[in-house]
C-alpha cells in the first residue's frame, strides 16, 4: 500500500500493549536483533536490542516493524548497536542526541509523549522539540526525572507554521522509555475492513452453490469466485485474506497443486474432502452421522460463537458427514470435533495462515442445516482470514562451539523453536534432505558446520556456518604458597608456553570477569581460597586449579571472622517512610529527607576573627555555631543495631542495587575493581549513597551502630563509588560514648564509576566503642553496601589452617537451624560459589560446624 506524501496516516503509537505475534518472530530472525530479556518461566524472547546501527523506519526481518510505522528515525547520535531497545511495554532510545520525526503536523497539532528515565535515579534524562515546536505542558525543560517514573510531556507546533512540517524530537540525554506517542487525539478507533475470500468453484455451480450465497451475504465478507484451474498461482491468491475451496472442485482439477502450497502459507477453509487424498495428507471417511460432537476444550472456540453444542452440532438434515482420516502432515492439529470415528473439523497453524476444515460435501450442502450452516461459515472464514500474516523466513539458526581438549561440541538453535534444522559438515549448502539436527554433536576434525532452518508457513531460512576448529587444553596453573611469618607469598605458573594466568578468589572462569596475574601475590589479611585457569592462543581454556591460602599469622586465636554486627541495605529494613520529614522516592531511590541538603550551620554567632583583607585592611570573618536542629535520624522499619544519621548531607537508599562477584576490567558494571576485593564475598543488594551538602559546609552523613562492642575487632566494609573519579573520602570509627571518635582507617575507593572495593581495618583498643562509617570529604556519591564488625569468637577458635578452619563437634539428630559462612566469617543467606561454612544447631544445645564446596 502507497501513501501519500503528505499523509498524516497515523496518530497513536501506544507500546504499552506490546508486540504482535508477527513483530516477534520477524525480530527473531533477523540477525540484526538480539535478545535483551527472556521469561524466566518459558524461556521466550520478550526485549530485543539492535545489533546494527538502523535508521528510518525500523524493520526486522525486512518488514517494517508495524507498532513503529511512521515514526523515522535519524542517524544522529548512533552508535554500531545497542541503540533502540524494545521492551514488553516500551521502546528504548538509549543514546543522547537521537532524533525521530513525525510526518506532516499542521500549526496547533500536539503531540504528548508518555516516557520515563530508564535509570531510576538520574535527573537529566529529557527530550527537546525544533524550532517547529513549543513545549506547553509536563516536568520543566522536558526532563524526565527517573524517581518521578512515568512523565507525560507535551509539545505543539508552532501558530507561525504555514505548511504541513515534519516534527522533530531529540534526547537531551540517552537511556529513555518510551510508554507511548499521541498526536492530537490519537486515531480513531479500528474499524475492521471487509475481508477479502476467494471462492474456488466453477463459475457455472455457485448459482446453486449454499456456501457461495450464504458468504456473499455475510456481513464484513467480501466474495469472489475463482476458477479451479492450472494458471491460478499462489502469488495471486495471496492478495485475498482468505481461500474457501469448494465441495465441487475436482480432485484432479489443475489448482490442486497449487491449493496443496497454500496450506500455511494463506489462511484455508477447506470443505472439500477428497483434497486429502490428492495431497497425499490423509483420506476421505463416509459416515451415517448428521452431528458432530465437539470436545469440551474445543467448546470456547471461535468457530463455536452462536452455535449451541451442548448435545452436539448437528450439521446435515438428511444423509451423512464425510470426515478425513489424517495424515503425517495434520497428524497433530486441533481435532475441533469428530463424527464417529472420523475427524469432522481439525485446524492446522492457529496462529498464523491458518487451515481450517468443515466436512460439508455438494450433497451435504443441499442437507445442510439451514440454521446452522450461515452461522458457523461466517465464523469460520473470519476466524481463518484473522491469521493472515505475511510470509517470513524461519530465523536463521545459530551454532555455537564449545571447544574440549582435542574436540569440539556443536549446538545448533534457531529462535522458532517448532523448527526443524538441517546441517552438512562437509561445507555442503544443507537441504532438507540433509542431516536432520536433532541434539549437540561432538566433533573430532576441523571442518565447516552448515545449516538450515525450515518451519510450516515460513520460508526457508538463509544458511549459517561456523568453521569448527579442533584444540588442545592449556594446562592447568600451578598453585606455589610461600608462607611467611605474617603473609603469604602466591605464585601461578603455567606448563603451556605463551599462557596467560587469570586468578579470583570465587569460581570465575571468564577472563573479562577475572584478574590477570602478572607478579606473585602476597596476601596478609585474610585466608582465602583462590582459584586459577590459563588461556593460551590456539589453545582451550585449562581447567580450574584451586588452593587454599592460609596466613600463619592468623590462627584461632587471632582470626577474627565472627560477626557481632552487620550492616547490609535492604529493602525490608530500610525501605522507610519518611515522606512526614520530605522522604521521597521509592525503593530503587529513596531519598530519605529529600533530594536537597539543608543549613549545618544555625544563624548564631560562635566566634569571630579578624583578619587582612587583599588591601592590608582589617576584616571580621563570622564562624557560626552548629545547630543541634539539623542532625536527622532514620531508624530501620525492625531496630537492627543501625541508624543512618545527618545533619546537612542527603542519604540515599538504592536498595537494589546489585554488585556482581567479578573484577571490572574496565566493563561497565558494578564490579570488584580488584581480585582481592572479592575475598571472602561480595556486597549484599542495596547500597546506601552519600549524596550532596549545603556549599561551604562540611559533610556530616554516617552509618552507625546504637550499641557497643568489646574490642579487640575488625570492620570490614563494601563500598562503591557512583562517580567516575574522585570517590569520596569515608574514614570508619569508633567512640567510646558516641560523641567523640577516633579514626581507625580510611575507605578504600575506586575511581571507577560503580566499582566497588573492600576494606578491613582493625580496632585493637580494649573496651567497648560504637562503630560509624561517616564521609570526611571529598565527593558525592560514596555507595555503601555493607559494614560487618568481627571479632574472635566461637567460631574463629575453631579455625585450624590445616583442615580450612574446621573442627566437627558431634551433636543430637534434631537440628534447629543452620548458619552459613563465608571463610571470611561473613554471613549468607545461601550457600555461595567456593568454601562455605556451616554451622548446624541441635536440639541439644551442640553445634556441628562443616564445610561445603560449591563449585
Amino acid at each position: 500500500m502507497a501513501l501519500s506524501a503528505d499523509a498524516q496516516f497515523r496518530k497513536t503509537w501506544d507500546f504499552s500493549k506490546g508486540y504482535s505475534a508477527e513483530t516477534k518472530a520477524n525480530l527473531n530472525a533477523d540477525p540484526n536483533w538480539v535478545s535483551n530479556r527472556t521469561d524466566a518461566n518459558t524461556g521466550e524472547t520478550t526485549g530485543w536490542k539492535d545489533n546494527a546501527k538502523m535508521s528510518g523506519e525500523l524493520m526486522a526481518n525486512g518488514v517494517v516493524i508495524e507498532e513503529l510505522r511512521g515514526i523515522n528515525f535519524s542517524t544522529s547520535g548512533l552508535q554500531n548497536n545497542g541503540n533502540y531497545l524494545l521492551d514488553p511495554t516500551t521502546i528504548r532510545v538509549a543514546r543522547k542526541k537521537m532524533a525521530f520525526s513525525l510526518p506532516k503536523l499542521a500549526a496547533g497539532q500536539k503531540v504528548t509523549i508518555v516516557a520515563k528515565s530508564a535509570n531510576g535515579t538520574a535527573t537529566d534524562r529529557g527530550f527537546k522539540g525544533n524550532d517547529n515546536m513549543e513545549y506547553i505542558d509536563g516536568p520543566a525543560n522536558g526532563i524526565c526525572p527517573g524517581p518521578d517514573g512515568l512523565c507525560t510531556l507535551v509539545w505543539q507546533v508552532k501558530a507561525d507554521v504555514v505548511d504541513s512540517v515534519d516534527i522533530t524530537i531529540s534526547t537531551d540525554m540517552g537511556g529513555l522509555d518510551i510508554q507511548s506517542i499521541v498526536i492530537d487525539d490519537g486515531d480513531a478507533p479500528d474499524v475492521e475492513k471487509a475481508k477479502k475470500v476467494a471462492y474456488i468453484a466453477d463459475a457455472a455451480t455457485i448459482d446453486a452453490d449454499m456456501a457461495y450465497i450464504f458468504l456473499s451475504a455475510t456481513d464484513g465478507v467480501e466474495l469472489t469466485q475463482v476458477d479451479p484451474v492450472a494458471d491460478i498461482t499462489l502469488d495471486s491468491l495471496q492478495y485475498y485474506d482468505a481461500i474457501v475451496v469448494a465441495p465441487s472442485v475436482a480432485a484432479n482439477a489443475g489448482i490442486v497443486p497449487t491449493l496443496k502450497s497454500a496450506i500455511a502459507y494463506e489462511p484455508v477453509l477447506n470443505m472439500n474432502a477428497a483434497m486429502y487424498e490428492a495431497w497425499g495428507y490423509g483420506k476421505p471417511v463416509a459416515t451415517s452421522e448428521m452431528s458432530v460432537t465437539v470436545p469440551t476444550e474445543m467448546a470456547d472456540n471461535a468457530l463455536f460463537a452462536d452455535l449451541d453444542i451442548t448435545s452436539g452440532l448437528e450439521l446435515l438434515t438428511d444423509g451423512g458427514i464425510t470426515g478425513v482420516s489424517l495424515g503425517e502432515y495434520f497428524a497433530n492439529d486441533a481435532v475441533l470435533a469428530t463424527a464417529g470415528e472420523a475427524v469432522a473439523i481439525h485446524q492446522h497453524n492457529a496462529a498464523r495462515n491458518t487451515y481450517l476444515f468443515l466436512p460439508y460435501t455438494e450433497e451435504g450442502l443441499t442437507a445442510a442445516n439451514q440454521d446452522i450452516l450461515p452461522v458457523i461459515l461466517g465464523n469460520a472464514v473470519k476466524m481463518v482470514a484473522k491469521t493472515k500474516k505475511d510470509i517470513v523466513a524461519t530465523g536463521a539458526p545459530v551454532i555455537t562451539k564449545e571447544n574440549k581438549d582435542r574436540e569440539t561440541t556443536v549446538t545448533i538453535s534457531t529462535t522458532n523453536t517448532d523448527a526443524s534444522i538441517y546441517y552438512t559438515t562437509d561445507s555442503s549448502e544443507p537441504t532438507t534432505a540433509s542431516t536432520l539436527y536433532t541434539e549437540p554433536f561432538t566433533l573430532t576434525e576441523a571442518c565447516t558446520v552448515k545449516a538450515i532452518a525450515t518451519l510450516d508457513g515460513y520460508l526457508q531460512s538463509n544458511t549459517t556456518s561456523l568453521d569448527i576448529d579442533i584444540m588442545s587444553q592449556a594446562a592447568t596453573p600451578a598453585i606455589s604458597i610461600e608462607k611467611n611469618a605474617d603473609n603469604s607469598v602466591v605464585t601461578l605458573t603455567c606448563a603451556t608456553e605463551g599462557a596467560e594466568i587469570y586468578y579470583s578468589y570465587g569460581v570465575v572462569t571468564d577472563k573479562a570477569k577475572a584478574q590477570k596475574y602478572v607478579e606473585p601475590i602476597t596476601l596478609k589479611a585474610e585466608p582465602t581460597e583462590i582459584y586459577a585457569f590459563a588461556v593460551a592462543e590456539g589453545y582451550v581454556q585449562s581447567g580450574l586449579a584451586s588452593d587454599y591460602v592460609a596466613i600463619n599469622s592468623l590462627n584461632a586465636q587471632t582470626i577474627r571472622i565472627d560477626t557481632l554486627t552487620h550492616f547490609d541495605a535492604n529493602s525490608a529494613d530500610w525501605f522507610v517512610d519518611n515522606s512526614e520529614n520530605g522522604g521521597t522516592g521509592k525503593e530503587s531511590a529513596y531519598y530519605y529527607w529529600g533530594k536537597n541538603a539543608w543549613k549545618y550551620y544555625s544563624d548564631e554567632v560562635d566566634h569571630t576573627e579578624t583578619v587582612k583583607d587583599s588591601q592590608g585592611n582589617d576584616s571580621i570573618v563570622y564562624y557560626y555555631k552548629p545547630d543541634p536542629a539539623a542532625v536527622r535520624v532514620i531508624n530501620p522499619n525492625t531496630p537492627n543495631g543501625w541508624i543512618l544519621k545527618s545533619a546537612g548531607q542527603v542519604l540515599t537508599g538504592e536498595l537494589t542495587l546489585t554488585a556482581e562477584a567479578a573484577v571490572g576490567n574496565g566493563a561497565t558494571g558494578r564490579f570488584a575493581e580488584t581480585a582481592e576485593d572479592m575475598i571472602g564475598g561480595t556486597p549484599t543488594t542495596g547500597c546506601i549513597t552519600f549524596g550532596g551538602k549545603t556549599s561551604g559546609e562540611p559533610y556530616t552523613a554516617s552509618i552507625e551502630t546504637t550499641e557497643k562492642y568489646a574490642a579487640p575487632f575488625d570492620v570490614v566494609t563494601y563500598v562503591g563509588n557512583g562517580n567516575n573519579g574522585n570517590p569520596g573520602n569515608l574514614e570508619i570509627q569508633v567512640s567510646a560514648d558516641g560523641e567523640a571518635w577516633d579514626s581507625i582507617g580510611t575507605v578504600s575507593m575506586a575511581s571507577t564509576q560503580r566499582y566497588y572495593k573492600k576494606t578491613r581495618v582493625s580496632c585493637d583498643k580494649t573496651g567497648e566503642y560504637f562503630v560509624r562509617v561517616w564521609q570526611k570529604s571529598g565527593s558525592t556519591k560514596a555507595q555503601l553496601y555493607d559494614i560487618y564488625v568481627l571479632n574472635n569468637g566461637e567460631n574463629s577458635k575453631k579455625y585450624d589452617a590445616s583442615t580450612v578452619g574446621i573442627d566437627n563437634v558431634g551433636g543430637s539428630d534434631e537440628l534447629v537451624r543452620d548458619e552459613i559462612f563465608s571463610v571470611n566469617g561473613v554471613r549468607l543467606n545461601t550457600l555461595g560459589k567456593g568454601i562455605n561454612i556451616i554451622r548446624k544447631h541441635y536440639a541439644d544445645g551442640t553445634v556441628k560446624t562443616v564445610k561445603v564446596m560449591v563449585k
